[in-house]
């Protein structure tokens, strides 16, 4: 059975990964990616081999210890409960549990995890090497870690598997783990600024002395215990490295019963949860401010989606944050900046708001890439191109215009620039009018398959390949090049005379006007005659 069940998961992992050529190149990349950052990591394992012990024990135990925490979370975050040899795929064959639980475990590491782990186990082995105790301490800490790191995926992944089910559970995951992917790219912007400003010491003997006491904090976790077996003996504490194997055998007998007890449960349960009702409520106040048109009816169709689905709705967050992030940067750059250059710099930063209309012009371009095979109820009730390009656009003004405007008087408040606030609302509404018309169009000729809601956020088709990466880049600087003489008359009003502020106000409303009109016009024309073939690019096949 154990043979049985490696050579299935290597022949579905390859028939995924021979997909397409996105899945081909994707993996290709991937693999590269980790080799690269692997195999750097192994060799600096093996120059610990001659710093001191308890240097060696700082550093690996808790390194391992943080991998085996982030282990599962990730594995979890990725993928869900969507394993290849899930255990409803084996509920209607006669085998037993007790059968199946040694494939699975080994086949769990036939993977790019469990090569990573080989890489990394003959660094950590060879860095305890010094004396065959701490040699042996090394094996079988890694070998316990490794099953622990495995269990514990699995085990998470299984307690989880009723809950991401769930759509709703799913979509909330999603925007987890963006928030976590924004919040750590803030995190690396502190750290920079404060390595650059000296706030944080880079005095290798500070480092290892706050090290010290973590790492011997970690070690008494139970994501530590495996890992420190080797530090306890070369440390000459038999009793603790004991102890400390004692501990993790049964922390990985724990996870392993875990997962056990929840695969065998839906091994015998049925294949899948039943449907859920949902209430139906009355029409919201939307329903009765959107016209009763085609368009309206597009419109709040897509107001509820930006809602439902968790794409659409990160789109939102990232609206948002955005401009935040840029402010966050540029105020941590001005303190060590003259005075002269912190007032440009909050001239400047008044004008942040302006990136939020710049985004809104990336999801009208795609917006008709998420509706996929659901399109085909639009089309055969004979909706109008032009319809569909405007009941988009209103969608997204009703929803993303109060959150500019009242970022625009927010950072102005802020900044107290209140001479620039024409020249702000003229340059942020040039950006998302022509953003949006210039998306019109592009949603006309290019539409990328995507994945259905509630896949994985880095899902993606072959499909796409240059004709996607083009259009991406036509809707992110078309419109800023377009935006050009609203920004030269914003720069000429702080410059020269305020007066050409007004003008700024004046031109980025006429100009993003017009080009709205022109990309709802041709964008709708090219549609009436391509709708079939739309639909079949939209159409996602998995």
């Amino acid at each position: 059975m154990i043979g049985v069940l490696v050579r299935l998961q290597l022949k579905l992992s390859w028939r995924y990964t021979m997909s397409s050529v996105a899945m081909k190149v994707g993996s290709l990349i991937m693999a590269v990616l980790m080799l690269g950052s692997v195999v750097p990591l192994m060799w600096g394992m093996l120059a610990l081999r001659g710093t001191s012990a308890a240097t060696r024990g700082e550093v690996l135990t808790s390194g391992f210890a943080l991998l085996t925490l982030l282990w599962p979370i990730m594995v979890t975050l990725m993928t869900g409960s969507n394993d290849m040899l899930d255990a409803g795929r084996f509920a209607l064959y006669p085998v037993r549990m007790g059968r199946l639980m040694p494939g699975l475990v080994v086949s769990a590491a036939m993977g790019l995890g469990g090569v990573m782990m080989l890489f990394l186990g003959v660094g950590y082995v060879a860095a305890w090497s010094t004396s065959p105790l701490t040699l042996l301490g090394a094996v079988v800490g890694w070998v316990v870690g490794f099953a622990t790191c495995l269990a514990s995926s699995r085990a998470l992944a299984a307690v989880l598997a009723d809950v991401l089910r769930r759509r709703k559970a799913r979509d909330l995951t999603i925007i987890v783990f963006f928030l976590v992917i924004m919040g750590f790219s803030v995190a690396m912007q502190l750290v920079s600024r404060s390595l650059a400003a000296g706030t944080i010491t880079t005095n290798p003997d500070a480092f290892f002395a706050g090290l010290s006491t973590t790492a011997g904090v970690i070690a008494w976790t139970p994501f530590g215990w495996a890992w420190g077996l080797p530090w306890a003996l070369a440390s000459g504490q038999g009793v603790k490295a004991l102890l400390w194997l004692v501990l993790a055998l049964a922390w990985l007998v724990l996870m392993a019963w875990v997962w056990a007890h929840q695969f065998g449960k839906r091994l015998t349960s049925q294949l899948e949860a039943g449907g859920e009702a949902e209430k139906i409520t009355k029409a919201n106040p939307l329903d009765r401010l959107l016209p009763a048109t085609p368009a309206g009816a597009i419109a709040k169709r897509g107001l509820r989606y930006f809602r439902r689905d968790p794409r659409r709705l990160i789109s939102i967050i990232a609206t948002i944050i955005l401009p935040f992030l840029m402010a966050l940067s540029m105020s941590m750059s001005a303190g060590q900046m003259s005075p002269d250059e912190q007032a440009i710099i909050t001239q400047v930063l008044t004008f942040s708001p302006a990136l939020a209309g710049w985004m809104v012009a990336i999801y009208v371009g795609w917006d008709i890439s998420y509706d996929g095979s659901a399109l085909a109820t639009q089309i055969v009730t004979g909706v109008s191109g032009r319809d569909d390009r405007w009941g988009r656009v209103l969608a997204s003004l009703v929803l993303f215009t109060p959150i500019i405007v009242v970022m625009i008087i927010g950072f102005t408040i802020y900044t107290g620039q209140w001479q620039v606030l024409p020249s702000v609302v003229g340059v942020s509404a040039a950006l998302l009018l022509i953003g949006m018309g210039v998306g019109s169009w592009i949603g006309s000729i290019w539409q990328i398959p995507q994945p259905p809601a509630g896949s994985s956020l880095v899902g993606r088709n072959g499909t796409g390949g240059a004709a996607g990466f083009g259009a991406s880049m036509i809707g992110m600087f078309l419109p800023v090049i377009l935006t050009l003489p609203v920004v030269a008359l914003a720069v000429l009003a702080l410059a020269v005379n305020p007066v050409f502020s007004w003008l700024a106000l004046l031109v980025g409303f006429g100009l993003g006007g017009l080009v709205l009109w022109w990309g709802i016009r041709s964008g709708g024309r090219r549609l009436d005659r391509t709708w079939p073939e739309a639909l079949a690019k939209v159409t996602w096949k998995g």
